[in-house]
């Protein structure tokens, strides 16, 4: 294993890699994310995952699909750290849902009021049909998130903030064909896919097909030491560049995401 400082790795800007707008993070991956690549980035709970997916989308000409949080409440903490937030695109499926789901309780609390309401023999007469079925309304998220990635264009960003919102709703064998064919069509549009993902939730099983399925493994871990915990984002996996495979320590800090020291696994 080596070390090295980030002043050691003469890091510049190269053709054919997107920035992520975080320059010790393009430097840890030696220049950015490949164009056309999809990178999964697997974070346990409390390693601030959502704060780096949110800085990466400040860094402009950026699509943002949303699904733990509405636009509003993720505008609010970029703000907070006073990030450039002119170049995002939303897609808001979190305000969506969130209505969606409000909506279809509101509609069950009429029925019941309106059942209470009833007399008994108004009551027998409607037999043991159980609850009326109520129509919630709600789309298909994981067919919104399909047609979207398809939008990408080259040297653009799109980020998905989380893939667990789809694993709750839906088989995860339709997420993982959905997440192929956008590795289809980013490959051909030549962007970025970023997709976050909370570790050690949906099974080691579909954690290691999503991995196959990824160009890019970025994992982030925070360990406790003593009473100090500590944060590190490890390069898991990059097709085709294995020097690139790494792990540096880093913190949150009142700007964001900050990259400590490397280490290279040799």
């Amino acid at each position: 294993m080596e070390l090295e400082s980030f002043s050691d790795l003469g890091f510049r800007k190269k053709e054919g890699f997107i920035s992520t707008g975080i320059e010790k993070l393009d430097r840890l991956l030696e220049g950015g994310i490949p164009n056309g690549f999809i990178s999964v980035f697997l974070g346990s709970p409390g390693s601030s995952t959502e704060i780096l997916v949110k800085q990466i989308a400040t860094v402009g000409n950026v699509k943002y699909i949303t699904t733990e949080e509405t636009k509003d409440e993720i505008l609010d903490t970029m703000k907070r750290f006073n990030w450039n937030t002119s170049g995002i695109e939303f897609v808001d499926i979190s305000e969506k849902y969130y209505s969606n789901v409000i909506e279809g309780e509101e509609r069950r609390v009429n029925i019941y009021e309106q059942r209470s309401k009833l007399k008994l023999k108004e009551l027998i007469e409607l037999g043991s049909s159980g609850m009326p079925t109520t129509v919630t309304g709600d789309e298909d998220y994981l067919a919104v998130l399909s047609n979207k990635v398809k939008e990408v264009k080259p040297g653009e960003i799109m980020i998905i903030n989380s893939l667990d919102f789809f694993l709750s709703q839906y088989k995860p064998e339709d997420v993982l064909r959905t997440i192929y064919a956008a590795k289809v069509n980013n490959l051909k549009n030549k962007g970025a896919l970023i997709i976050s993902i909370t570790k050690g939730v949906h099974g080691e099983l579909f954690e290691r097909k999503i991995e196959g399925l990824a160009d890019c493994v970025l994992e982030l871990d925070v360990i406790q030491k003593g009473s100090n915990f500590e944060r590190f984002i490890s390069v898991k996996k990059m097709r085709n560049y294995a020097k690139k495979i790494g792990i540096a320590r880093y913190i949150i800090d009142n700007n964001g995401f900050v990259l400590e020291m490397i280490e290279r696994i040799m």
